[in-house]
């Protein structure tokens, strides 16, 4: 078993230093492990099923001899090999059901890695090849306990309360070749709201819906101060400079005399759309840039 797959399996997520290449073949490596996985879970989850129809079936038919007035010792001995296919039917299913399980847990949301990916590629075109990058990569569920930022009681239900979730899933560090550096994090945002309802007929029923609330996504750039000197002056020629897709809204905008820090919220029916986030992306960048193109002009 490689060290990355012992990895993903403890910890359902991904984290390295070292240069993009590197990092490209890791990730097509977890592509083909989620592949796989895929295929045994479908593999095992017939089986089960498979075995589960057999169960089912000698059971039918141990009920149906023993209907039967015959004290036939041939009858008999069906019934034993009956019970014994029972047994293993039972033995089977919980086999399957068990590997089953243990393939789910590699089967990983396609849309990250295959995300991360294209940003690689796109960063690639403007990275010294032996510089190493920084890479956190989770494929872990938003509902998971450690991703409840904050419990809050329900504004208009009694009863009821609000989970605010915040997933952090994606963070990329690097350096261009111009010597700025970058930061770039995506948080998937969302919200559970539970408690008791009262129905119609008088029964107290549990009820519990979750809300996607969009993609935040967060770049920063570090750049040279001797390189791009006039940034920190250019606040309303910034602002003009930013080019994101409709479906983005800036959450953001922060210029100060080292780094220019840009937030965007993906609408929710776009937040888990490769094209669109990665198109967001790109967008993102160029704006930043934009902005330290103008400064470099000025500078001169």
């Amino acid at each position: 078993m490689s060290a990355l797959l012992k990895t993903l399996q403890k910890n359902r997520s991904y984290e390295r230093t070292a240069t993009i290449s590197e990092i490209l073949a890791d990730l097509n490596e977890i592509g083909e492990i989620d592949k796989l996985s895929e295929l045994k879970q479908k593999e095992y989850g017939t089986k089960a099923l498979y075995y589960f129809f057999g169960l089912g079936a000698s059971i039918v038919l141990i009920n149906f001899i023993i209907s039967l007035p015959s004290n036939d010792s041939y009858l008999s001995l069906v019934i034993v090999l009956l019970f014994v296919a029972i047994i293993v039917f039972i033995i089977a299913c919980i086999y399957a059901l068990l590997r089953r399980m243990k393939y789910r847990k590699l089967n990983f949301n396609n849309s990250r890695y295959e995300l991360t990916k294209q940003v690689l590629q796109m960063l690639a075109r403007d990275i010294d090849n032996t510089i190493n990058i920084d890479l956190q990569l989770s494929f872990q569920a938003i509902q998971a306990k450690e991703n409840n930022k904050v419990t809050v009681a329900h504004p208009h239900k009694s009863g009821w309360k609000i989970d605010n979730y915040q997933h952090e899933w994606l963070k990329i560090k690097g350096q261009f070749l111009d010597k700025t550096r970058f930061g770039l994090t995506a948080v998937e945002l969302s919200k559970t709201q539970y408690g008791w309802k009262r129905g119609r007929s008088g029964k107290s029923k549990y009820k519990s819906k979750t809300k996607n609330l969009g993609l935040e996504v967060i770049l920063k750039l570090t750049y040279p101060i001797k390189r791009y000197s006039v940034v920190k002056v250019l606040d309303n020629e910034a602002l003009s400079a930013i080019r994101i897709p409709t479906f983005c809204q800036m959450r953001g905008l922060r210029i100060t005399d080292k780094s220019i820090n840009l937030a965007v919220r993906i609408s929710p029916d776009m937040s888990e759309n490769n094209e669109e986030i990665y198109q967001s992306v790109t967008m993102m960048f160029l704006s930043l840039y934009q902005i330290l193109n103008l400064a470099k002009i000025l500078s001169k």
